[in-house]
């Protein structure tokens, strides 16, 4: 048997997750044998954390410093997250390469989850884990002792929980348009509609409902009601879980309509 040969293993997946496997490792070595890794990385700490490190060395105090980093990520983690789901659908429709790609033995369905594991993986650790490990130690460094360490892993969780929610939802535009000036456009309306105060404040009058059904309040306060990540760390109870439960319904929801309106995609 030839060395090339040796290397072709087959697979025997069925049905939607015919080629998940192929294209999963593909996405992932697109993100971990690249620089794009690393890169991300990088911005991520200097956007989250390199501030909040000058904001604790001239006095802030240290809740209010988490409060900061909350507010923060609630409004670049998002950027990062559209930015990088509507390229991965979009670049390669325009380009051409999934029309060679969906070619082979692949399944549309398997298309699109490996895309979402992939970056869903990737933005992870970029964007939550590594900035949210170090604004911890940050935090505690600097006299928050009432920090839990149990509710700050909580409050993390909804960091990707948002994460997850724009990653979704730009994905799902991406199927839906052909452009990325709709997939932008609607996506960042959508993350910062809750942030800006000039948009919120109107919502609050004449749509508050759409608090407890968007993921704003993950991580910002809206009102006088602080961000529920904000009540995790501090090892206090939830006031309302309906925000959780609605934006991973959302989720859900973005990836059934990507994958359907994905299966019906001429090439």
């Amino acid at each position: 048997m030839s060395a090339n040969a040796s290397l072709l293993i087959p697979r025997h997946a069925r049905g939607w997750r015919m080629g998940l496997a192929n294209m999963l490792a593909k996405e992932m070595a697109a993100w971990w044998r690249t620089r794009r890794w690393w890169i991300q990385c990088l911005v991520a700490l200097l956007v989250l954390n390199a501030m909040q490190e000058l904001n604790l060395r001239n006095g802030m105090r240290a809740d209010n410093v988490g409060l900061t980093f909350l507010e923060i990520a609630a409004l670049c983690v998002p950027l990062a997250a559209i930015s990088m789901a509507q390229d991965t659908i979009l670049g390669e429709r325009h380009s051409g390469t999934a029309a060679w790609v969906l070619s082979k033995p692949l399944r549309r369905p398997a298309f699109i989850l490996a895309k979402l594991i992939a970056h869903g993986l990737g933005l992870l650790v970029a964007w939550v884990l590594l900035p949210g490990t170090l604004i911890y130690f940050q935090l505690k460094a600097h006299g928050a002792l009432q920090l839990s360490g149990t509710g700050f892993v909580g409050a993390m969780a909804l960091d990707y929980l948002n994460l997850l929610f724009y990653i979704t939802l730009a994905l799902m535009l991406a199927t839906l348009f052909h452009s990325r000036g709709p997939v932008l456009g609607i996506a960042l309306v959508v993350a910062w509609s809750g942030p800006m105060q000039f948009i919120a404040q109107p919502m609050e009058k004449y749509a508050p409902w759409l608090d407890s059904v968007l993921p704003w309040r993950l991580l910002m306060p809206i009102g006088n009601t602080s961000p529920l990540a904000g009540y995790l760390a501090m090892g206090q109870p939830l006031p309302t879980v309906v925000p959780i439960i609605a934006t991973a319904l959302w989720c859900v929801l973005f990836v059934c309509v990507a994958i359907w309106r994905f299966r019906r995609e001429e090439f």
